[in-house]
């Protein structure tokens, strides 16, 4: 990308939507914009604090040189992680309309769990998210009290077609019949079943962690509650990262963490 075929007239933030991420000639482009922004991020800092003079070409010209410089000593890497093939490739999927998605969570540390959920809409958007302290408890059960908490607030909200997913085999498997429920989760699952009684269509569905990075978030959020907490519809800021990277929709591979 030079000068002389950069449009002046298009937005920034219009480049940086229309950019594909499939390939190393928009990884490359998108990787000039972000650096040109802090490029001028930074002249705007020195002309405030260190009385600098701001050029704007210079930013231009110093964004430009450090990504050619990395591009020319990473660009064999970035080629062995772009001919990674699309079925080797995990990520999170937006439901199809009328269906919102429930992820959910749990999460144990030094002997206290918890758990969290987010229902999004067929757009990735966000309807609301929760994040609670159970306690001292198992992972089984955290899980699973975040997975009934989740369809109780699905139920308030009205909502009618719902596909739930989770990265706990078990939870799912109990849910759906395929194997004996443990007795420590008996009651629980009871609820969840009740509570999926009320909808009109309910899906389930095992997923890999890789996908389920909002819950797990919110999960780890709950370890710091004291009590039920929802957020309505933005989520707190510790989610946030995770909730880019599914809305980015690259996907990642196994073995990738945030």
């Amino acid at each position: 990308m030079s000068l002389s075929n950069f449009d002046i007239n298009l937005k920034i933030s219009d480049w940086l939507v229309n950019l594909s991420h499939k390939n190393s000639n928009a990884v490359s482009n998108f990787s000039k914009a972000i650096s040109i922004c802090w490029q001028i991020w930074n002249g705007r800092n020195g002309c405030i604090f260190r009385k600098e003079r701001h050029i704007h070409t210079r930013a231009f010209i110093r964004a430009m040189a450090m990504v050619n410089e990395y591009f020319k000593d990473n660009v064999k890497s970035w080629e062995n992680t772009l001919v990674t093939s699309d079925d080797k490739v995990i990520k999170w999927n937006c439901p199809s309309y009328p269906y919102v998605k429930i992820n959910f969570d749990g999460s144990v540390s030094n002997s206290l769990a918890a758990g969290g959920f987010i229902i999004r809409n067929w757009s990735g958007k966000p309807i609301l998210a929760g994040a609670m302290s159970l306690g001292s408890s198992t992972i089984n059960v955290a899980e699973a009290m975040a997975l009934c908490e989740a369809l109780i607030w699905a139920r308030r909200r009205n909502l009618t077609h719902v596909c739930v997913e989770g990265d706990s085999k078990l939870t799912i498997d109990v849910v759906r019949g395929a194997c004996e429920t443990p007795w420590n989760l008996r009651s629980i699952i009871e609820d969840i079943r009740w509570c999926a009684s009320f909808f009109q269509d309910i899906k389930w569905g095992h997923v890999f962690r890789k996908t389920n990075f909002v819950a797990d978030a919110m999960a780890s959020i709950g370890l710091k509650m004291d009590n039920l907490c929802i957020w309505d519809p933005c989520l707190p800021v510790e989610a946030n990262s995770a909730l880019l990277f599914d809305c980015n929709g690259s996907g990642c591979v196994r073995g990738f963490s945030l």
